[in-house]
């Protein structure tokens, strides 16, 4: 694999369509950032729980994972673009009932466990759209550049947003962030409405179906995305493995690091900000990772080698006494998942035929997703039984696994 050039990694934002999608989604990715501060800091303050922190995300995440492959379905019948169009227009009316409430000063829990549940739905389809629209604006020699520019700005604006949101938290107020993030939903909505095209997929339901035969298209089209992705093997052992990972470092994380700043670390909000912008900074080092190296290692190498070091990663971040070291940590595990974001998402765009990729996409968010219910349930209740714990525990069986893995061939040798 050869370095790239400036002029091949930012050629891709000539083309119109991609420069829209590029500006509005990240405008948007940037008003996330202030609402996923927003939302565990506010769910800490209202219950003083780390349980409670997790059972929100998780009212989030099963929505999200049991919708993830009929939102695959719908973005190859219908539109990526209608469907993100739609899901941001929708997130934005979300957020902007959850402003007012806040505003108003009469939250309670049962408010973030209902609006954590109806943007879980939402997300169910926009996710598997975002994925997937890619291949349909630019050629398959540019798809590396495309994802190294829209994952590398995503976690620049993750390395900038969430200390930019916690710092507004604290000196203005949440209600702040979470109308920050509505008003960057409205704009994701005009830029996706100004781009050229009809974006229609390969294959439609008709008009004129009742309801019981769209009900068996969606089923036969859930299957068939299922049966390519179950016989294809290296695609297979790659979200197996993605899927147990990510069952090791998604609830530690967003739920322990919440932790670690109310009860762990001086600065409160502002810390809490601090170390998700560290998460940002290593994945925008992570991401660029790929054009500057001259060679990549094979795919089944390169991530068990990457998830070995955020095992001993999460094993430090159970002892570390203040917040300079544990952000350097945090970089580095955000550092291996920004590399392996851009070099997994772009293996599986290039080996997937493009009237299946929507819901080929969304089995590779469900390896992350599906599994986030779980995961975030059982590190709440280790962070509120004890921090170290909880990351020792996730630490050492990520790396117990990995070892194993690392003996199996047919994961070591995918290429």
């Amino acid at each position: 694999m050869k370095k790239s050039t400036n002029s091949s990694l930012w050629q891709p934002l000539t083309i119109p369509n991609l420069l829209l999608l590029f500006i509005g989604e990240n405008i948007s990715l940037l008003g996330d950032q202030f609402y996923l501060v927003a939302l565990p800091w506010l769910t800490i303050q209202l219950t003083n729980s780390g349980v409670s922190v997790g059972t929100v995300l998780m009212a989030a995440a099963i929505p999200r994972a049991i919708l993830m492959l009929i939102g695959g379905v719908v973005s190859d019948r219908f539109s990526p673009r209608l469907v993100m169009l739609v899901s941001n227009a929708l997130r934005a009316l979300l957020t902007i009932l959850l402003t007012i409430i806040v505003s108003l000063q009469v939250t309670q829990l049962w408010h973030l466990y209902l609006f954590a549940i109806t943007f879980g739905v939402v997300d169910g389809f926009f996710i598997p759209a975002a994925k997937s629209i890619l291949p349909s604006l630019v050629s398959k020699e540019q798809l590396v550049a495309s994802n190294t520019l829209l994952q590398g700005t995503s976690q620049l604006i993750l390395l900038i947003g969430p200390a930019l949101g916690g710092l507004l938290i604290a000196t203005s107020g949440i209600e702040k962030a979470f109308a920050i993030d509505a008003a960057t939903f409205i704009f994701a909505v005009i830029t996706l409405s100004l781009m050229k095209g009809t974006f229609k997929p390969n294959t439609v339901m008709t008009k004129n179906s009742d309801a019981s035969s769209k009900i068996v298209s969606l089923i036969a089209g859930i299957r068939e995305g299922l049966n390519y992705t179950w016989h294809n093997s290296s695609l297979r052992a790659v979200l197996l493995v993605l899927m147990m990972l990510n069952f090791l470092i998604i609830g530690p994380l967003q739920v322990g690091i919440p932790s670690l700043a109310h009860s762990r670390f001086s600065g409160g909000v502002v810390a809490l900000g601090i170390m998700n912008s560290a998460w940002g900074g290593g994945g925008l080092l992570g991401t660029f990772l790929p054009q500057l190296l001259p060679r990549l290692p094979q795919l089944g190498v390169l991530m068990l080698s990457l998830a070995s070091i955020q095992g001993f990663g999460l094993l430090l971040l159970g002892f570390i006494p203040n917040i300079v070291l544990a952000s350097a940590v945090i970089a580095v595990l955000g550092c291996c998942g920004g590399f392996f974001t851009v070099v997994g998402i772009t293996w599986i765009q290039k080996r997937t035929p493009p009237e299946i990729i929507g819901r080929v996409m969304s089995l590779g968010m469900l390896s992350s997703f599906g599994i986030a219910p779980f995961s975030f349930a059982l590190a709440g209740l280790l962070a509120d039984l004890n921090l170290a714990i909880l990351f020792t525990v996730a630490g050492g069986i990520m790396l117990t696994t990995t070892t194993f893995l690392s003996a199996n061939p047919s994961v070591r040798t995918i290429d």
